[in-house]
């Protein structure tokens, strides 16, 4: 598994379409397992900061606790008919990823300046409500695919730690 700096050195091209592809919608979905190995969809809020993929959830949360107990997960750009290539007649059908997939492990940030900074940023964006403040994760990434629906179907590109870029075309 690689930080996402390292995913990006790899494959820029392919690491930008992904960043594009969270980048349109704030939100996203996050996979986790539950205690009894059954999934869980949550929405998220994914930051690129510094040289990571960060996630922050709510101290106590089922999302923190399935991510404490087991770190595996699975995190999906946000899909939109409006982003759509193959819907958009605005825009260029395949011009961008239509939705990203990274999966890996959530891992806690422990390094004080670095969740400073990352809490800095948060505060930037939106008000933190009063407490202790979220938890603070990265992920460390094993995998990466983006979907770009063309007028023949689509283009499934893939990537995984130590391997390089696949692409398939699918009708």
């Amino acid at each position: 598994m690689v930080a996402w700096d390292a995913f990006a050195a790899a494959e820029p091209a392919f690491a930008a379409s992904v960043r594009a592809a969270f980048g349109a919608d704030r939100h996203a979905l996050l996979a986790t397992l539950r205690y009894d190995g059954a999934p869980r969809i949550s929405g998220v809020e994914p930051v690129f900061h510094a040289s990571d993929l960060w996630l922050f959830v709510m101290p106590g949360s089922v999302k923190s606790a399935d991510l404490r107990r087991d770190p595996r997960c699975a995190l999906h750009s946000a899909t939109s008919e409006r982003r759509c290539g193959r819907h958009n007649p605005a825009g260029a059908a395949g011009a961008a990823a239509d939705d990203a997939k990274v999966s890996g492990r959530a891992v806690a940030v422990t390094d004080p300046a670095a969740a400073a900074g990352f809490l800095e940023l948060l505060r930037g964006r939106a008000a933190l409500p009063p407490g202790p403040g979220p938890e603070l994760l990265r992920l460390d990434i094993a995998e990466v695919a983006t979907v770009c629906a063309t007028e023949r179907g689509a283009v499934v590109r893939s990537w995984r730690a130590g391997e390089p870029l696949r692409v398939r075309h699918r009708s």
